[in-house]
């Protein structure tokens, strides 16, 4: 893999160093890109931070990777590995799913007795730290993790700034490291620090926790980086009379200018542990039965994004099966002996490498397409080259198999399950799937003359587009298939919902699994009044409801599978 290669963003499934398969980018900053890959070697995810070089950032990185080296331990983000390139440097690190302090102070999340854990936890953390030299310098909300589960569980993150005391300093006289309004009075000044320079970021990001906001920020810069001018800080007991004094107390000592009248980080977790009994009991709200069992079987976000990575390739596999399964075994052009070792070999490549597959699966069919027709091979070819390039600017390129699945879903009353599906894959390109699926249902039918055409269940016109066999121009082809639709007012409408509904109406809840549980329950009664309806309204077609719920039922549990399961993240909105 080239080094512009890197510049320009990795993309999922490609292979780093022979070993970091990539999944997907989780985000990028001013100064680095960040990718969740799998550790094809110790079988683990991992998070990669790929750095392009300058002077500065250059050192940062390298500072982080050195600090990190010194420390094991289980409330410090662990660093497995870094590589260094001429323009850019890579750092393997522990993959940490779940949300930064900033956000949960954002959004109020925490108790008073969880804010006191963290704060247990990172003094501990910083004990590590300090006992091997390393002052993090940079304690704020933003560089602590916390991790998605019951139970509070920190990681300390962003050591790009830390001093190591056994170097020389890294900044010279009156250079700031660190971000200002968390700085100790010290720091500020640009002065050498010490261990309880984080003591005091420390103290400071709980009292923001504790009072929701931190007094220091919109204060003049020059009052920051000034010792007699730095505003005070209130005792935290002027803010939040009902918790303890000695909570107040310990956060006071942490947060005098004179360094030295601070504790240690060890003594600050012990003097926090302390203040967390003398807590008041805070009122548990009931457990409902809904949470509880949501709790229960939702996987953690770390099983979850494994499960959307696997889902996908096995999703690839899946739909190139169907679309062969098919189509080959019906087209007089393969030798019969070479059908099944055909549909294996692209089903089993789709499965490894879904945009090989897709390629694969997508070209087999083109030969006896153009057999029947070359019209009709040109109508096959143009539109499935163009959706697969799209998909796979977009990343999802397997999922232009997803049409070609169709005709087999119908024979198992699975066709319906491909809207929800379209959307939830594909997002605003889901309307694009959506109408390629109709049209390649539409078209098998007059093909094949099926009796009675999914979703109307009115009896079929015979092979109609037969009689357009052997055509030269794709013109006369999509004359033909204008032709079937006019003839059968019911299908253009087919076609229509088809494409409507396979946008993700559902993912604008947002939010919560239950709210996008709500999102999919009304997206499923308009779906079903859409089909049974919209004939009879419209077009004053009866509807055979009984064989429609049959494809309906499937549709439903899919559907709410997908809204409980799928982050709205990854459906996006439209």
């Amino acid at each position: 893999m080239g080094a512009t290669r890197y510049t320009e963003g990795m993309a999922e499934g490609d292979l780093l160093f022979d070993r970091y398969r990539m999944v997907r980018k989780l985000g990028s900053g001013a100064f680095a890109t960040v990718y969740l890959a799998d550790d094809l070697k110790m079988g683990r995810p991992v998070a990669v931070k790929v750095v392009e070089h300058t002077a500065d950032v250059e050192d940062r990185v390298v500072r982080e990777a050195q600090a990190a080296a010194k420390l094991n331990h289980p409330h410090i983000l662990t660093v497995y590995e870094m590589i260094r390139q001429p323009e850019r440097t890579f750092l393997m690190t522990e993959y940490i799913q779940g949300k930064t302090l900033r956000e949960l102070y954002r959004e109020q999340a925490l108790t008073d007795s969880e804010i006191l854990e963290i704060g247990v936890q990172l003094s501990r953390a910083l004990e590590h730290a300090h006992k091997r030299g390393v002052v993090h310098r940079d304690i704020k909300p933003e560089n602590v993790m916390l991790l998605e589960g019951d139970s509070i569980d920190v990681r300390l993150m962003d050591f790009g700034v830390a001093q190591l005391e056994d170097r020389a300093s890294i900044t010279l006289d009156g250079d700031l490291v660190g971000t200002l309004a968390y700085m100790s009075p010290e720091q500020g000044e640009g002065k050498n620090v010490d261990s309880r320079s984080d003591v005091y970021s420390l103290a400071l990001t709980l009292y923001e926790g504790f009072t929701g906001k931190n007094p220091l920020k919109g204060a003049k810069l020059q009052e920051l980086l000034r010792d007699v001018s730095r505003p005070e800080i209130p005792a935290l007991s002027e803010n939040r009379r009902d918790l303890p004094l000695s909570l107040s107390d310990a956060l006071e000592r942490a947060m005098v200018r004179d360094s030295y009248a601070r504790p240690d980080a060890a003594t600050f977790g012990r003097i926090l542990g302390r203040a967390a009994k003398e807590l008041p009991e805070e009122e548990v709200p009931e457990e409902r039965l809904a949470t509880r069992v949501r709790e229960r079987l939702a996987p953690t976000l770390v099983e979850r994004d494994r499960l959307i990575y696997l889902g996908e390739h096995l999703a690839s596999g899946v739909f190139a099966l169907a679309s062969l399964l098919y189509v080959l075994p019906r087209v007089p052009f393969y030798p019969e002996a070479a059908v099944v070792p055909l549909v294996a070999v692209a089903s089993f490549l789709a499965l490894l490498w879904p945009f090989g597959g897709a390629v694969l699966t997508l070209a087999l069919p083109a030969p006896p397409i153009f057999a029947f027709g070359a019209g009709w091979g040109v109508v096959y070819l143009v539109p499935a080259i163009a959706t697969l390039a799209l998909l796979r600017w977009r990343g999802r390129e397997w999922a232009a198999l997803l049409p070609g699945a169709v005709p087999f879903a119908i024979q198992f009353g699975m066709g319906l399950v491909l809207l929800p599906l379209a959307g939830a894959i594909a997002r605003r390109w889901g309307a694009l799937l959506g109408f390629l699926s109709g049209m390649v249902l539409l078209v098998t039918a007059g093909l094949a003359g099926w009796e009675s055409i999914p979703y109307s269940f009115n009896p079929g016109s015979g092979a109609m587009l037969r009689a357009a066999e052997h055509a030269a121009s794709p013109w006369t082809v999509l004359l033909e298939i204008a032709r079937w639709l006019d003839s059968r007012p019911e299908l253009a409408l087919q076609l229509a919902l088809f494409t409507i509904f396979s946008l993700p109406w559902y993912a604008l809840w947002g939010g919560s699994a239950v709210r996008r549980m709500w999102g999919m329950s009304t997206y499923l009664i308009a779906l079903f009044l859409a089909f049974v309806l919209g004939p009879i309204l419209g077009l004053e077609v009866p509807v055979v409801v009984g064989p429609f719920l049959v494809t309906f039922a499937p549709c439903a549990i899919i559907g709410f599978l997908i809204a409980f399961l799928v982050p709205s993240e990854r459906v996006g909105t439209l």
